[in-house]
């Protein structure tokens, strides 16, 4: 156990220079810091906390309501957009769906692509050139003429990827290589274009489709 708490006694001398009493069992000093309420003199504003109450209510009410409009415009955007893009499939199908009638084979399919193509019919040009790989995948010039197809209507990725394909047949297709480095140039890659043309040169242009 710890040590026990010693009491000490004030002598008479020193309670009378504290001024210290005794009542009640209880102890007091005369010199007591007097109690005073630090806001009883303050004024508040209240027309001024109100005001700015106000504004800041204003000002939220404000950017739920931009918030919300925001959230509708932008939905209602996305629903349009979905609409359109529903509508646009639905049309190219029904193209496809009409120019899978027109030919049977590749070779008809190239023949017709470029028939569409030269007059200016976009849709059913690429409709065409896309069903000629379907009929005969190992043919080198169903994508070359998908590829010019591509070119011509300037999806140059697209082209790209079926040039690819026509010289993993055929690397040594002069015109292949050509219509890769018009693509190049589209895509603004000088030095592709440089390859592909000096390929071209070396192994000739091809100027007729099939073989």
């Amino acid at each position: 156990m710890g040590d026990r708490i010693k009491s000490y006694k004030l002598s008479p001398q020193l309670r009378a220079e504290l001024n210290f009493q005794v009542r009640s069992g209880r102890s007091n000093f005369n010199n007591r810091i007097p109690f005073t309420n630090p806001l009883k003199n303050v004024m508040i504003p209240w027309k001024t906390v109100s005001i700015t109450i106000g504004i800041f209510l204003i000002i939220v009410a404000g950017y739920i309501g931009v918030k919300k409009t925001y959230e509708y415009t932008a939905k209602k955007a996305e629903t349009a957009r979905i609409a359109r893009l529903e509508e646009y499939n639905k049309h190219v199908e029904e193209v496809q769906t009409g120019v899978a009638k027109e030919a049977t084979d590749a070779l008809s399919f190239v023949t017709l692509s470029q028939k569409y193509l030269k007059s200016g019919d976009a849709e059913r040009a690429e409709a065409a050139a896309v069903l000629a790989p379907t009929k005969d995948p190992k043919w080198r010039d169903g994508y070359i003429n998908l590829g010019q197809v591509y070119l011509s209507i300037n999806k140059f990725d697209l082209a790209k990827q079926s040039l690819d394909k026509a010289l993993a047949i055929d690397p040594f297709s002069g015109q292949a290589h050509y219509l890769l480095s018009l693509t190049y140039q589209e895509l603004n890659d000088s030095n592709g274009a440089k390859t592909e043309f000096a390929k071209a040169k070396a192994f000739g242009f091809e100027t007729e489709l099939g073989g």
